[in-house]
Order: C-alpha cells, then sequence, then structure tokens
C-alpha cells in the first residue's frame, strides 16, 4: 500500500482513540464505538487498541520509509 495512505490511517486510528478516551473521561461517547462502552473494561482495551495501533502503523511506515 501507499505509505501517506498508511499514514493517514494509523494517524486517524490515533486520533480516534484518544479523542473517544478523553470524551469517555467526562462522560461522552462516540456513536461508533457505543457497543464498546457497553462494559467500561471492554471500552479502555478498544480505545487503547486504537491508540496502540495507530502508533504502531505510523512507525512501521516510517522505519519502511528510512530503509527505501
Amino acid at each position: 500500500m501507499n505509505k501517506g495512505l498508511l499514514s493517514l490511517f494509523g494517524y486517524l486510528f490515533f486520533a480516534t482513540g484518544m479523542i473517544a478516551l478523553i470524551l469517555s473521561l467526562i462522560g461522552l461517547k462516540i456513536s461508533f464505538l457505543a457497543w464498546a462502552d457497553s462494559d467500561p473494561l471492554l471500552g479502555l482495551v478498544v480505545k487503547l487498541g486504537l491508540i496502540m495501533t495507530g502508533l504502531i502503523l505510523m512507525y512501521v511506515v516510517k522505519i519502511r520509509s528510512e530503509e527505501e
């Protein structure tokens, strides 16, 4: 895949996870992640998973682009 597109996906995953985590601290929900908020532990794991997936994806793209 295109490294710009992968970086965009990584950023979107990271930003969505961070925004969802911050909003959950004040009692708000993002509508498409509302299914995960039915259980607080599952919601936290999903949000942290989004954040970590985004960071890992951006890191892998950066490492791959430095090798080329």
